[in-house]
């Protein structure tokens, strides 16, 4: 079945183009936003060649592909931009309410989720290659190859900090379209912000001034909830103008009243009540951390695989990233990267002992992409799913390797994906020794948990028989 075929049928099963309200994707998944869940066909979804598995999470229904994620996304949306697409009888009116696999309307939880992950979810490619970047100059920095001082070092420095420090501008953008407001003006919010001349006076903790009123200033490189909370504001403003605001006028006046309106209630207004939210989530964040740091990488260690496989990980996701931009160091991303290690050990093990050729090449298959670029989706559904008992591997794996992490106090310092094109981002740590140890002992514990619980399962078979 190609690809072309096969979304198409996708776009059917979920109930049509008109049911489509957005779609994103991922590493490994397509995120449909769709006006009415309940219209989607996920029986029907499974039983195509190319999806992995399908399941809904965070207000999204998701169908799981794989790494031909991109391909996939880009065929279904040249199919619904040129409106060649033949609707299925379930398609659903544009004006349907959004409700769930049920029928009934979303929580306000999977909006968030869902308003989250939209924002989010764009920048996760490049996040993981600026952190390869910044792990491999690191590395040769460190070696004495590559001196931080060069200008090769820090123009490579640059590509890979890029995102981070403007991660105001970007985000404001994502953020612009997912409120349904200009993505440009919002962008063009998000890069006055990081103007020379303001970032020139907006030191943290600054006492400053506008039109003669006084506020504490705040750096906004970096930040992510100042921003969103800026942008939202924005969206409803734009609303506004437009209602009230002749057409003719709306061109010239929308742009121009938004930034002059927006960015000085950014500074005055929405960066500190966002820096203070911020702050609190970032010390009950610390709080957890300091409490117990091995119960804190124990958690991480043997839970977050599921997390991620929920979609939840996009609440989380933020914390830690605001907290390895503000600290230069993260313990959770280490910790919570070993589920994947997991994986890989349970999917290696099945190969080992596996009778069947079908489970064996998907096994195989599974352990080859995780080993590459740490993407878990097909081990999850190809393999785990098919033997319930393998999540206790999973799980027993990751508590083994988040225990080691917490003893040693293992950290990473630059973000990405796990797996071999990560390697620098995970070399590059100060703790890179100890780090790899949790991985080998999650490897060797998921492995042979698998084949022990395996060895149980034929035995209890052979004495049923």
């Amino acid at each position: 079945m190609s690809n072309k075929e096969t979304a198409t049928s996708i776009i059917k099963f979920v109930g049509g183009s008109q049911n489509i309200s957005s779609l994103v994707h991922c590493a490994t998944r397509l995120r449909f936003e769709l006006h009415d869940s309940s219209k989607a066909d996920r029986e029907a979804l499974k039983t195509l060649p190319k999806v992995l598995g399908v399941m809904d999470a965070q207000g999204q229904t998701m169908v799981i592909i794989g790494p031909t994620v991109n391909e996939m996304h880009a065929e279904i949306m040249q199919q619904l931009e040129s409106g060649t697409v033949v609707e299925g009888a379930a398609a659903a009116s544009s004006a349907s309410p959004a409700t769930d696999a049920n029928g009934s309307k979303k929580s306000w939880f999977d909006k968030l989720l869902a308003t989250i992950s939209a924002i989010f979810t764009p920048y996760i490619p490049i996040l993981a290659t600026s952190g390869i970047i910044k792990g491999l100059i690191d590395i040769l920095a460190q070696s004495g190859i590559l001196p931080a001082t060069s200008n090769t070092y820090l123009i490579l420095a640059g590509a890979g900090n890029a995102l981070i420090y403007f991660f105001p501008i970007l985000l404001a953008f994502t953020a612009s379209q997912k409120f349904g407001a200009n993505p440009y003006i919002g962008a063009a919010i998000g890069a006055a912000l990081m103007e020379p001349n303001i970032t020139g006076i907006t030191t943290t903790g600054n006492v400053i001034d506008f039109l003669g009123i006084q506020f504490t200033a705040m750096n906004f490189s970096s930040t992510v909830i100042p921003i969103i909370l800026a942008i939202w504001a924005y969206s409803h403003l734009d609303k506004l103008l437009r209602r009230f605001l002749p057409k003719m006028l709306q061109f010239i006046f929308v742009p121009l009243l938004s930034m002059l309106i927006m960015v000085p209630l950014t500074l005055m207004v929405f960066g500190p009540v966002g820096g203070l939210l911020a702050n609190l989530v970032a010390d009950g964040y610390e709080f957890f951390l300091n409490s117990n740091v091995i119960i804190f990488n124990a958690i991480f260690g043997a839970l977050f695989i599921y997390v991620i496989m929920l979609g939840i990980h996009w609440v989380v996701l933020p914390l830690q990233l605001s907290y390895l931009a503000e600290h230069g160091m993260e313990y959770s991303l280490a910790s919570g990267g070993l589920g994947n290690y997991a994986l890989l050990g349970v999917c290696l093990a099945v190969m080992v002992i596996s009778k069947s050729k079908e489970e064996k090449t998907i096994a195989s298959s599974s352990a080859f992409v995780n080993f590459l670029s740490g993407v878990t989706e097909p081990g999850l559904y190809g393999v785990v799913m098919k033997n319930k008992k393998y999540f206790i591997s999973l799980t027993l794996g990751g508590l083994v390797g988040g225990i080691v992490c917490g003893v040693t106090k293992s950290y990473i310092t630059n973000f990405a994906f796990t797996g071999l094109f990560g390697l620098p981002a995970f070399l590059s740590s100060p703790t890179a020794t100890t780090y790899f140890i949790a991985v080998g002992a999650t490897l060797a514990v998921s492995f042979f948990a698998t084949i022990l619980l395996s060895k149980q399962n034929i035995q209890f078979k052979k004495q049923k028989s």
